[in-house]
Parts: structure tokens; C-alpha cells; sequence
């Protein structure tokens, strides 16, 4: 009967690691079928990106969020580029932020290219309306960006494109001179005197009008539309 009790015990012994081990199984099949689920959701926002695909984008970004742990800073760099693709640029600066503070120094280029672009896109904004102390502050913060990123990712850089190429290339003395060009810019003019109410125009066809009358759109080759297009093509060249 010694050979049967021992028999047993070895068998509960099985039992007992088997339960304790089931948990760690778990994990790791859970940890495998993220790293895939990263991958091919990273896949599918490069190419939406680059297609303009809002609602595309917008499904590989809520697929990345799920159990984000693996990469999350890929995450954080999908969601920076729906923001630009939605207008949303104050959202695309946190989100990019936040993917650079998970990115290692050596894997940041791509992220910073994007987060200078957008700084420096809000500051222009700024600037355009007569508010330095906001321009300021973001052209500094693109500034930063530049300055704090490994070597080649800005002045000294091999993008193959040219015009991507020139653009990183003067970052930091661009941004200088519009940090002195903001620096001592005109104050806003005072508000216009208040004038009775006129009665609204008719409404016009050939778009959507704001309060005032003026269509919201975005004509080629302004700001925004170059920086979406610079971003489109990185992302299309470099991936998420």
C-alpha cells in the first residue's frame, strides 16, 4: 500500500501546482494575445491615418486602450493622431505628451516630430490672433521638445523626404525667431463698440456657417491642412 499512498500524494501534488499555476497560464495567454492585438490594431491606425479614416482610427485607438499595459505608449500615439485628424489640438498635445513620457529617449523621435508639429501649429494660431503670452508658451514647449530629443532627430536628421527633412532641420532656429517675433508683438485691439442687433442674413447653401455667417472650413495648403499631411506621411513611412 506504500506504493499507492505515495501515488496519490504525487497526484495531489500535481493538483495543487496545477491550480497555482492556472493563474500565471491565464496571465501569460492574456499578455500573447495582447502583443498581437497590438500589433495589428497598430496596423490598422497607420493605414487609417493615412486614409483620413476617422472612424477607423477611432476603433484601433479603443482597441489599444483595452488592458493598455504592453505598449502604452502606442496607445497614446493613436489617440494624438485622431486628435489632429479631428481639429482637436489641444487634445493631440496631451496625448502625445503622454505617449512620450512612456516612450524610451531612443524610440522618441516620432512622437516628438508630432508634438513639435503640433506645439508650434498652436502657437502659430496664437500668434495669428495677437496673443504672445500663449504663442510663447507654446513655442517654448515645441522648443523643449527639440531640444531634450536624441541626436538626428531634428538638425541633422535623414528623413527621405525633402520637405519633412528641412522641416525638422529648422526646428530650433525657426522656433527662436518665433519666440522673438511673439515676444514683442502688438497687444489685441480693444473690442469694437457694441451696435444694435441686425436681423440675421438668409442662410446661404455651399456649406456649414458659423453664427456670423462665415463657413467652417479648411482651405488647402493652410496650417492644419499641412500638418495633417507632414503627420499622414510620417505615419505612413514610420508606423505608430
Amino acid at each position: 500500500m506504500t506504493w499507492w499512498r505515495s501515488g496519490s500524494a504525487r497526484l495531489r501534488l500535481r493538483r495543487r501546482l496545477l491550480v497555482f499555476s492556472a493563474p500565471i497560464a491565464l496571465l501569460l495567454v492574456m499578455v500573447i494575445v495582447k502583443s498581437l492585438s497590438v500589433v495589428i490594431a497598430g496596423e490598422s491606425a497607420v493605414t487609417a491615418f493615412t486614409e483620413r479614416d476617422n472612424a477607423g482610427l477611432r476603433r484601433a485607438v479603443d482597441s489599444l486602450t483595452v488592458l493598455n499595459v504592453i505598449e502604452p505608449a502606442k496607445a497614446y500615439f493613436a489617440a494624438g493622431s485622431l486628435a489632429v485628424l479631428d481639429n482637436r489640438l489641444e487634445e493631440a498635445d496631451r496625448q502625445f505628451s503622454e505617449s512620450l513620457s512612456r516612450s524610451p529617449t531612443g524610440e522618441s523621435c516620432s512622437v516628438r516630430v508630432n508634438l513639435e508639429l503640433v506645439r508650434e501649429t498652436l502657437g502659430d494660431r496664437a500668434a495669428a490672433v495677437l496673443d504672445g503670452r500663449t504663442a510663447v508658451a507654446y513655442f517654448i514647449g515645441a522648443r523643449t521638445v527639440v531640444e531634450e530629443a536624441p541626436q538626428g532627430c531634428f538638425a541633422g536628421n535623414t528623413d527621405p523626404d525633402p520637405q519633412r527633412q528641412a522641416l525638422r532641420n529648422e526646428a530650433l532656429p525657426r522656433l527662436n525667431q518665433k519666440i522673438g517675433a511673439a515676444q514683442v508683438a502688438p497687444p489685441p485691439p480693444p473690442p469694437a463698440p457694441e451696435v444694435p442687433a441686425a436681423s440675421p442674413p438668409p442662410a446661404q447653401a455651399g456649406g456649414t456657417t458659423t453664427e456670423d455667417g462665415s463657413q467652417l472650413r479648411l482651405e488647402p495648403g493652410t496650417p492644419m491642412e499641412r500638418l495633417q499631411q507632414i503627420l499622414r506621411d510620417a505615419a505612413e513611412r514610420d508606423g505608430t
